[in-house]
C-alpha cells in the first residue's frame, strides 16, 4: 500500500519562504499552498513555487488541498493560529519557540487534543546530522555519565534588526529577547539531551547594548538536572561579530563540542567514536509528521508536549533572574 502525501501549507513567508524547500523534498508530503498577509512576500512564493496563494488565513484553512498547517509566523501568533487550525481539521507544525507562554502552549497542546489532530513544534536543529550523532552516543552510553552541558551563543544583532517589523525584543510577541529567540535551538537542545531538568539554580539577564528593547540582549543561567548533571545557558546578541552557537556535553567517558564550525567528539577511548551514527533518518519536522500520519511511527520526534519543555525552562530562567533565587521544576 503506497503512502500518502499530506499537503502542506506554509503561514508566514518570511521564514517560511526559507521553508518550502524543505516541504518539497520531505517524503510523505506534498507543498499544496502558501499564506501570507503581504503581497509582494506572498507573490515571490507563488511564483517561484507554482502553487496557491492565500492573503487570508481563513480561506487557507478551508482549504481541503491542506492536510498540514505549518506556522512560521512571529512567536507570539504561533498558538492562536495552531488553535484555529486544529478547529478546522489540519495537523499543526509550529516554529519553534512553541509560543510566547507555558499558558498559550498548553492551549495549543489541548486545542490539537480535543480536535485529534496531531501538533508538532519545528525544532529544525535537531534533525541535523550532528544532533542527530549526539542523541545516539547518549543513548547508547558512548559519553558514560552525564556530567556537564552547556549551551552557548553569542551573536551580533543591530538595533535596526529589533526595529525591524515592530516585534522583535518584545515580550508579547518575541517572549523575551536574545535567549528566547536566538538560543532558543541550544536552549531545547541541552534539555532534550541532559535529561529532565530539576531546577534553574541562579539566572542573570540584561539590556546591555540594544536600550530600545523591552526583553533581555544577553541572558546567563545554571541549571541542574534530575540525573545528577549540570548545565549552564549563555545567550547574547551583544557580541560584535558572530562567534558561536551550539553546545559542549561530556560526560564520564567522552562528550562532543559544536560551538563552532569544526565540531568534533573526544573520548577516553577514541574507538567509540566508529560506533556512532544517526539516532533516526527522518530530516524534517514535516517529514516527521507524515511519516505518523502513514504509521510509519508510532509518535512524534518533537510533539506540543516535548516542544513545551524549552519554554518551560525558558520560563525558570527568566523566574530565577527575575525574582533572584532557585526555581524548581516542573512549573
Amino acid at each position: 500500500m503506497s503512502e500518502k502525501a499530506y499537503g502542506v501549507g506554509v503561514v508566514g513567508l518570511g521564514m517560511g519562504h526559507a521553508c518550502c524547500p524543505w516541504v518539497l523534498k520531505s517524503p510523505g508530503c506534498r507543498l499544496a499552498a502558501v499564506c501570507d498577509n503581504n503581497a509582494e512576500r506572498l507573490k515571490r512564493s507563488t511564483d517561484e513555487f507554482k502553487i496557491a496563494g492565500f492573503t487570508d488565513y481563513d480561506e487557507l484553512l478551508k482549504s481541503k488541498d491542506v492536510d498540514i498547517v505549518y506556522i512560521l509566523t512571529p512567536s507570539g501568533l504561533h498558538a492562536d493560529m495552531g488553535i484555529k487550525a486544529a478547529k478546522a481539521g489540519k495537523h499543526v507544525i509550529v516554529a519553534k519557540p512553541m509560543d510566547v507562554s507555558l499558558e498559550k502552549c498548553d492551549a495549543l497542546i489541548e486545542a490539537c487534543r480535543k480536535a485529534s489532530v496531531l501538533c508538532a513544534v519545528d525544532f529544525n536543529g535537531r534533525f541535523d546530522d550532528m544532533q542527530q550523532k549526539v542523541r545516539h552516543a547518549i543513548d547508547t552510553g558512548l559519553f558514560g555519565k552525564l556530567v556537564l552541558g552547556e549551551a552557548r551563543l553569542k551573536w551580533y544583532r543591530s538595533n535596526e534588526y529589533y526595529a525591524a517589523g515592530g516585534w522583535r525584543g518584545t515580550w508579547k510577541m518575541d517572549g523575551g529577547g536574545s535567549l528566547a529567540n536566538q538560543t532558543i535551538h541550544q536552549i531545547d537542545q541541552l534539555q532534550w539531551y541532559m535529561g529532565p531538568i530539576d531546577s534553574v539554580v541562579a539566572a542573570v539577564t540584561g539590556i546591555f547594548t540594544h536600550p530600545a528593547i523591552e526583553t533581555e540582549d544577553l541572558g546567563m543561567a545554571l541549571v541542574r538536572f534530575k540525573n545528577g548533571s549540570v548545565g549552564t545557558v549563555l545567550g547574547t546578541t551583544t557580541s560584535p561579530k558572530d562567534l558561536c552557537a551550539g553546545l559542549e556535553i561530556h560526560g564520564a567517558d567522552g562528550g562532543v563540542q559544536w560551538t563552532t564550525s569544526t565540531p568534533q567528539f573526544f573520548f577516553l577511548d577514541q574507538a567509540r567514536e566508529q560506533k556512532i551514527q544517526r539516532a533516526s533518518e527522518i530530516r524534517t519536522s514535516v517529514e516527521d509528521v507524515a511519516a505518523v500520519l502513514n504509521g510509519k511511527k508510532k509518535e512524534l520526534s518533537i510533539s506540543g508536549e516535548e516542544g513545551r519543555k524549552s519554554i518551560e525552562l525558558l520560563t525558570g530562567i527568566y523566574r530565577s533572574a527575575r525574582e533572584k533565587r532557585e526555581i524548581k521544576f516542573p512549573l
